[in-house]
């Protein structure tokens, strides 16, 4: 088993992978870990048998009451009308 690091800051590395502050990770590229290490970027962990394995953040996607949806609070449809900014 590789040995585990815990990301210290918000890492990108190949290919395409992205982890967090806090993650535990055992795949980090091998030719990084020394100036990893170095910066403070990442820390050792203590062995533990599987470490948390990092997952992508859930997009949220709002909802446009203006856009016709049905007002919950009356059950009235609101008409399609453009989202104004207020300056």
């Amino acid at each position: 088993m590789s040995k585990a690091y815990r990301v210290l800051v918000g890492l990108n590395y190949p290919p395409d992978r992205r982890v967090e502050p806090g993650t535990v990770v055992t795949n980090l590229p091998e030719p990084s870990l020394k100036w990893l290490l170095a910066q403070g970027y990442v820390e050792p962990v203590a062995d533990q048998a599987a470490p948390p394995k990092a997952t992508p953040p859930t997009p949220t996607v709002a909802s446009n009451p203006a856009a016709g949806e049905e007002d919950a609070e009356d059950g009235e449809d609101i008409p399609d009308r453009p989202i104004r900014e207020a300056y």
